[in-house]
């Protein structure tokens, strides 16, 4: 950690000191600024004709559960009823005819008796790039596409900590007191704060949404 510290300043040292190279002279100026230019067109270029824009679902190699929305777009009610659409299409893929997979026996004790729940859910996130070489941390949600949660150490990452960038969880649980019936609930987020939700499908008799 000490040698990434170390590098790092010593990297902005010979930028800084270049810069300065540079501007002490105005031929090199000039150089410089007619090259950046011609830099900066080239970049542009490039994102409007060869990046691809469209919004995709990205799924976690490591959560098969997550999903991060890249180049989501801005109308939140567009992108909720397609959210909504893949979350019915995983569902009838995944658990509807495969329910007893999804179900796991707990106690809270040795003593207590034996609990039964329901373990399907899924989780979208808007896909977001951090500094990947900041050694405190942030690397956004990006980073557990590829990687599990880390949570201890100067440089924790946890998908806790990207809590503002969470769209939207679905989740299925058994009705009360039941164990063969059950409601899947999809809500929505902004800011970390719940904005709506839907049932998705219901197998209670009568609507049982937490708020």
């Amino acid at each position: 950690m000490e040698i990434l510290l170390v590098l790092i300043v010593l990297f902005f040292g010979f930028f800084i000191y270049v810069i300065f190279w540079i501007f002490k002279n105005p031929l090199r100026r000039k150089t410089a600024l007619i090259a950046s230019g011609t830099i900066a067109s080239l970049l542009v270029m490039y994102n409007l004709f060869f990046v691809d824009h469209s919004m995709k679902f990205i799924q976690s190699k490591v959560y098969p559960n997550l999903y991060l929305v890249e180049n989501e777009i801005k109308d939140r009610d567009s992108l909720n009823k397609l959210i909504k659409q893949m979350v019915i299409k995983k569902m009838n893929s995944e658990f509807i005819g495969r329910e007893e997979k999804y179900k796991s026996k707990y106690q809270y004790t040795p003593d207590s008796p034996s609990r039964t729940d329901l373990y399907y859910f899924l989780n979208f996130y808007t896909y977001f790039e951090g500094w990947g070489t900041n050694p405190f941390g942030e690397a956004g949600t990006a980073y557990f596409i590829e990687n599990e949660e880390d949570p201890g150490g100067f440089s924790s990452e946890e998908l806790d900590h990207y809590r503002k960038y969470k769209i939207a969880e679905f989740y299925i649980r058994f009705c009360e007191k039941d164990t063969v019936n059950y409601i899947g609930i999809l809500k929505y987020y902004r800011n970390d704060e719940i904005t709506k939700t839907d049932t998705i499908i219901n197998k209670c008799g009568r609507t049982q949404i937490e708020n």
